[in-house]
């Protein structure tokens, strides 16, 4: 194993830049944490790494930029390699755990049609329909925050993802406008702002937030590290970013097939029920409850149907490519 390492004035600038962050991200990687890193064998792809792998190479070169890091001998590329194949047959045997969030409820109706229709009882018909069509496939566990006409608090529906082993957020709602011709699913997830606000928070005021075992680890050993913790959540965050995105792409397109859009591309919003830093959120606007056509459609069970099916099979081709050609 062969070690660099240059010490120079210029290090106190790296430690602020974005080569910093790679630094430490390559470091983890090639120290076996890899696992702390992709987060529940969601993120990176096999290609990016093998990007990478050149890539770094051709940094840990440039001596005379001051660089100050430890590296391990990349001379067997076999080696890398197989690595990313050991972490692949890891992760397509594993289950992904989705939790299910039907939005409103008990006390909290949510927004209510022109017939009386209230939004919590429609998300929690498609909330039921999804998971059991997830239940019921081998690749997925479903697990939903609430099964009954209760109400959970922002608090109370957080605290659940904090504190079971999820890997994605879908959180089921219907929308409203006071344009009565407004209809039409559309998809949101958190915007970078609040993002950044909820990792700075769980920084400075060490919170409990559930993570896997070898980030906990990380966390542990380095306590006092704030910059390392931010970089490792920076680096998460963007990953998950990514899987949002193409996710509720994925969505946008097998509802298209069967019921009206009213966004086609995903919208960002500071939404509490995204905000979890530890795992990937989508919400589901999946019609306006204040359009009178809508809001029948949105009654019957035919129309859940084709919403649900369209989430779970959106879900379903979209892991199922990932495992295919990106889980390394």
């Amino acid at each position: 194993m062969n070690f660099y390492c240059y010490k120079k004035w210029s290090f106190q600038k790296l430690k602020k830049s974005f080569f910093y962050k790679l630094i430490i991200f390559f470091t983890l990687l090639f120290s076996n944490q890899i696992q702390a890193i992709n987060i529940n064998n969601l993120l990176f792809n096999k290609n990016s790494f093998k990007k990478n792998y050149f890539f770094f190479n051709q940094l840990i070169k440039k001596k005379e930029k001051g660089i100050f890091l430890k590296t391990f001998d990349f001379s067997s590329k076999k080696n890398f390699l197989n690595q990313i194949q050991k972490n692949h047959d890891i992760c397509i045997s594993r289950k992904i755990t989705i939790a299910i969030d039907a939005g409103h409820g008990g006390k909290d109706p949510g927004a209510i049609g022109y017939s009386g229709l209230q939004e919590k009882k429609v998300n929690i018909e498609i909330a039921l329909k999804l998971s059991k069509l997830l239940n019921n496939d081998n690749m997925f566990n479903a697990k939903l925050i609430r099964n009954d006409d209760l109400y959970y608090s922002l608090k109370k529906r957080k605290d659940f993802l904090k504190q079971n082993y999820v890997n994605l957020l879908i959180s089921i709602h219907a929308d409203s406008s006071k344009k009565e011709y407004v209809s039409g699913a559309s998809i949101w997830i958190v915007s970078n702002i609040r993002m950044n606000r909820e990792i700075n928070n769980f920084i400075k005021k060490r919170l409990t937030t559930y993570f896997p075992k070898n980030i906990e680890n990380i966390f542990k050993d380095n306590e006092n590290d704030i910059f390392l913790k931010k970089t490792i959540l920076d680096l998460q965050s963007y990953n998950f970013q990514k899987i949002e995105l193409d996710l509720s792409n994925h969505i946008l397109e097998q509802l298209r097939k069967n019921i009206k859009l009213h966004k086609i591309h995903p919208n960002y919003a500071s939404l509490e029920i995204l905000s979890s830093i530890h795992i990937p959120s989508i919400l589901i606007e999946t019609g306006f409850l204040t359009n009178i056509l809508e809001e029948k459609k949105l009654k019957t069970s035919d129309y859940q149907n084709k919403i649900a099916n369209s989430i779970y099979l959106a879900l379903k081709n979209y892991f199922y490519n990932f495992f295919k050609s990106k889980c390394f």
